[in-house]
């Protein structure tokens, strides 16, 4: 098996969240880790979207602060990327275990 490189996994997997979901805010990396056969990366990564349908608009007061963040939700997905050529193979939901 090839070197490990996580840094390039998650520079691929970085790229795909950019491609993948381009209103993504505040992208995190929340977890960078090898499948248990060793041939895929899973690249945890969370964002901020905000929703289509905020109907509160912009202002200047606390309350429409406090309606634009009620209008946006995190989401947490893992971004696979092949160990052996570093390829984007996919993305599915992370699930709490």
């Amino acid at each position: 098996m090839a070197e490990l490189n996580f840094d390039r996994a998650i520079k691929t997997a970085r790229a795909n969240v950019e491609k993948l979901v381009p209103k993504a805010k505040n992208v995190t990396l929340e977890e960078a880790m090898i499948s248990s056969d060793g041939k895929l990366y899973e690249v945890t990564f969370s964002y901020d979207i905000d929703r289509e349908d905020n109907l509160f608009g912009v202002g200047s007061d606390n309350i429409s602060k406090l309606a634009s963040l009620m209008g946006r939700r995190r989401e947490y997905k893992i971004f696979l990327v092949d160990a052996g050529n570093y390829s984007f193979r996919g993305f599915r939901n992370h699930k709490e275990k």
